[in-house]
């Protein structure tokens, strides 16, 4: 081996320093995550409203996730999900995506299932949520909006 050049067999024994991008960002998600299960965010806790809906008065993709987030964390799959049914999705997304980064910075790559999603996928996946969107927003879509 050349004089300079980096052993990458060496790297993968011991986390590089380009995996400290993703344990920060992960320990930050976790620590929000904690904090998201102990306050209750349908009673303030210091978290903000979401400004789309605040602006607008329409419910975006995202309107209720903070609150499904909580009830999940506290065990109550069926209230989690009257607030944003896609929430067990966004954090499984979260989760995959988060993985893939964290195995690209170790010096491994994505798994093989996440790098063969094809553009129909996020393209379906994309449509969905906007069907969910505009269900949502509908004089019959309360029962997606899971609150005030």
């Amino acid at each position: 081996m050349a004089a300079g050049t980096l052993d990458r067999s060496r790297l993968l024994g011991a986390a590089p320093v380009g995996a400290a991008a993703p344990l920060a960002c992960g320990a930050c998600l976790l620590a929000g995550a904690a904090y998201v299960a102990v306050v209750d965010p349908s009673e303030g806790g210091g978290l903000t409203a979401c400004p789309i809906r605040a602006a607008t008065g329409q419910w975006c993709p995202g309107c209720g996730l903070t609150r499904a987030t909580h009830h999940l964390a506290r065990g109550d799959l069926l209230q989690a999900l009257s607030f944003n049914m896609l929430v067990p999705f966004v954090l499984a997304g979260l989760a995959i995506a988060w993985f893939s980064w964290w195995r690209i910075a170790i010096g491994r790559r994505a798994p093989a299932w996440v790098t063969a999603l094809r553009v129909r996928t996020y393209l379906v996946v994309g449509l969905a949520v906007t069907a969910f969107v505009v269900v949502r927003n509908l004089p019959g879509g309360a029962w997606l909006r899971g609150g005030p």
